[in-house]
């Protein structure tokens, strides 16, 4: 069963016993789905206690303080209905806050596997406003089965067959600020009938531009969109309105601008569990604060430059090396400057992950015999959710692990933030308004609705486009214009998209390192990313290509060595900016250099690109090669055979091969020549000095006869004399006293032309000028 599969199976399942019966989806025999307890549930979340704020979950699990476990169990068997539409929160996530809820039960209570698995699926990008609004979202669910309780149950049950039936029951019951969460139970319940889409421009953009598809319309956008489809799948099969050829007719495929972009507050891990030998975090969280504790050090006022911070270290800590000074500095830059009211904090405490939001600007605390001195930021925790390191993913673990005092969380904070359901925010800061209260609604409502005020806002906002899934689709335009087949070079995006990194290898002149930057060209500008070239060579080194310290000048003149990063880790930083662009590094001649030295601690991360590692110049600093960071290596076997480059590489790359007389190099040249008007005889002239050389290492790639002097017997002669046969004469280097001679006996064009002739039964010549009829064409010789 597929990941989509698994969503409908699950809301069928819910929407049978809990709509049809009232039987429990996660006990099956327990009666849950009743109308005493929905009715409950619903009074419940319409009255929250006095003092009940925080973050939605904070707030339900108040609300069911004292419930009947029933109770407890149908808000999580509602709050999974709510989650079963979002491809865009993560599975752990869901499960996080599904324990969360569930832990105000009297007795245990778990997932059947199978509904389990379906958190990890997902149909949608659900979007901020609908994780914003959750708390308005779930009270709405609660509503609508508490009215569907209220109904003979003949009502409900006929209603789970009849899809306009059904959405009748939702309208009975109104949305106000929830039209998302109807839009996506009505696709749950009906997936043939109703768009899979939250958004109702979605809807409506789709009907006008199919409108043809049906005699007329009703003016009721859904019903005329179930009639829309079932016109269009008569005669197309299966209808995907977000996929070509559709999805262009109504717009899909114009950017998507704001309402893709994932804005998320910036995150900061500071450690407190052992500071000077004593742990911390117990007290932090009790009197709501986090500590950087630096003995020796004066007050130190937050603003001050790197530059001031510098010399604050030197006449505290005198003795430091520069390493150590820089990482001191960076860390009252981060503490004291970088770290910002609305920030996400996280600390940890053996496997606890304790998170919380930064409330003030930096304070000095003098010190005492108990403990040193030390900079304060207030911080307010969220004791909502528990937390442990294993909820979170590898990277987030990597992030985590470590020994420096404050670390930027980066996209790790958005995780986080998920996980313990801190309020979405926009690219400006603020909650994007639902369907139904418009742009014109009134600030204090909406802020009124998404409980502002009870967590500061963020001062500043990382805004991000969704990640890169996978590479584009090459076009048949691309294919034509690189002269390859479009089966090829679809395979090769593909494996790069797989695999993340990808060798091209085959003989010299077969175009491997022209197809290696159009590739890396066709990704990057499809994505709005970026491709470079480096050329290996056997002197290049990990300091050259990953990062290193280089000589320079001090801005006081004297002489120092400072570390510099890499074409490599340059890109890196570049792509960690633009998650939905690819950035495609070319490493031209990849099996000249030494790569197990160049490469070091990278061969970790091509396996393991979801892991961080520490790299050799840069201790303290957890390093990641993101997922849109793509490499394409290119090998000539010549020089050096696949089976000589070390196992440990072969096995991180996958190998595409580039050698004439197979696809896609065999008709390569052939169709050069007829699209320049140029003799297309010349392709067989190379096959069969191909033939006459006998190794498919060693054969002569057709970039070297893509010239417009072949159509010249001259030019073709040149080409022959200054290329072709010096390459072939360090081929057969040594196994003969005159080598030239020989070359020159068995490749030399009279001996090719000798032998085509012979097969063809026609005369010895040359290429004919302006001919391009194929076969050979007498001429001068």
């Amino acid at each position: 069963m597929t990941g989509h599969e698994a969503v409908y199976a699950a809301a069928r399942l819910i929407l049978e016993r809990g709509f049809g019966a009232d039987d429990s989806v996660f006990t099956p025999g327990r009666a849950v789905w009743t109308r005493e307890n929905a009715e409950d549930l619903v009074f419940r979340l319409e009255h929250p206690p006095a003092g009940a704020s925080g973050t939605f979950l904070g707030k339900l699990r108040a609300e069911l303080k004292g419930a009947r476990t029933e109770v407890v169990q149908l808000a999580a068997e509602l709050l999974f209905l709510h989650y079963l539409p979002a491809s865009d929160i993560k599975g752990s996530t869901k499960r996080v806050g599904l324990r969360s809820v569930l832990s105000a039960a009297a007795w245990p209570v778990g997932l059947p596997a199978a509904f389990d698995a379906a958190l990890d699926g997902g149909f949608m990008r659900v979007g901020v406003a609908f994780k914003t609004y959750r708390a308005q979202q779930v009270t709405w669910l609660a509503r609508v089965f508490a009215h569907v309780k209220s109904l003979p149950s003949v009502n409900a049950r006929a209603a789970l067959d009849d899809p306009w039936a059904f959405r009748a029951l939702l309208d009975a019951v109104p949305t106000t600020v929830a039209a998302g969460q109807r839009r996506a139970l009505l696709h749950l319940a009906f997936p043939e009938i109703f768009l899979d889409s939250l958004r109702v421009d979605h809807l409506r953009a789709i009907v006008g531009a199919f409108q043809e598809e049906v005699d007329a319309l009703t003016g009721d956008d859904e019903r005329d969109f179930a009639a829309i489809r079932g016109a269009m799948q008569e005669h197309e099969g299966p209808v995907d309105f977000f996929a070509a050829p559709w999805s262009s007719r109504w717009g899909w495929d114009e950017p998507q601008d704001k309402e893709n972009l994932v804005a998320y507050r910036p995150g900061w891990l500071v450690r407190g569990a052992n500071v000077q030998g004593r742990n911390l975090v117990p007290e932090w969280l009790r009197e709501g604060y986090c500590a950087i504790s630096l003995p020796g050090y004066p007050s130190v006022a937050p603003g001050l430059s790197r530059t001031a911070l510098a010399a604050v270290v030197r006449a505290a800590e005198p003795d430091l090396s520069p390493a150590q000074e820089g990482a001191r500095v960076a860390l009252l830059d981060r503490f004291l400057n970088r770290m910002a009211p609305g920030d996400l904090v996280v600390t940890v405490n053996e496997s606890r992950v304790h998170v919380g939001v930064l409330t003030g600007a930096p304070t000095w605390v003098a010190g005492t015999d108990a403990a040193g001195a030390h900079h304060r930021r207030a911080v307010r925790w969220l004791d909502t959710v528990t937390l442990h390191r294993s909820d979170l993913s590898d990277t987030a673990q990597d992030r985590l692990a470590g020994q420096a005092s404050v670390v930027e969380l980066s996209e790790v904070a958005r995780e986080v933030a998920d996980l313990v359901d801190l309020d979405g925010i926009d690219a400006a800061g603020v909650a994007v308004p639902p369907d139904g209260l418009g742009a014109s609604t009134n600030t204090a409502a909406v802020a009124g609705l998404r409980g502002a005020g009870e967590l500061p806002e963020p001062t500043t906002v990382v805004v991000e486009w969704p990640p890169l899934e996978e590479l584009p689709v090459p076009t048949a335009e691309l294919a034509g214009r690189l002269l390859v087949d479009l089966d090829w070079l679809a395979e090769a995006m593909d494996l790069l998209s797989e695999h993340k990194q990808l060798v091209l290898y085959g003989p010299p002149g077969t175009g491997k390192t022209y197809l290696a930057q159009e590739l890396a060209r066709f990704a990057a500008e499809e994505t709005n990313g970026e491709h470079r070239l480096v050329q290996f060579h056997p002197s290049y080194a990990y300091e050259d290509f990953i990062e290193g310290f280089r000589p320079g000048l001090a801005p006081d003149g004297t002489f120092r060595f400072a570390r510099e990063d890499g074409p490599l880790r340059r890109l890196v930083r570049t792509a960690v900016e633009n998650p939905s662009g690819a950035y495609v590094l070319v490493i031209d001649e990849i099996n000249r250099a030494n790569l197990a030295k160049v490469f070091g601690e990278l061969y970790f991360l091509l396996e393991y690109r979801n892991r961080t590692i520490e790299l050799q110049y840069s201790a303290g600093e957890p390093f990641r090669l993101p997922p849109n960071v793509f490499l394409i290596g290119t090998m000539n076997t010549a020089d050096r055979s696949i089976a000589l480059v070390d196992a440990a590489m072969r096995r991180r790359f996958a190998w595409q091969a580039l050698f004439p007389g197979e696809p896609p190099v065999d008709r390569m040249l052939h169709r050069w020549l007829a699209g320049e008007g140029l003799p297309v005889e010349v392709a067989a002239l190379l096959d069969a000095l191909n033939a006459a050389i006998g190794d498919r290492d060693a054969a002569v790639g057709p970039s070297y006869l893509m010239n417009r002097r072949v159509r010249e017997r001259a030019g073709l002669d040149r080409i022959w004399r200054t290329q072709i046969l010096p390459l072939l004469e360090e081929h057969h280097a040594g196994e003969h006293p005159d080598v030239a001679g020989y070359v020159r006996d068995r490749y030399g064009l009279d001996t090719l032309y000798a032998a085509l002739a012979a097969g063809a039964g026609t005369a010895v010549g040359g290429p004919a000028v302006g001919d391009g009829s194929g076969g050979v064409t007498p001429g001068v010789s």
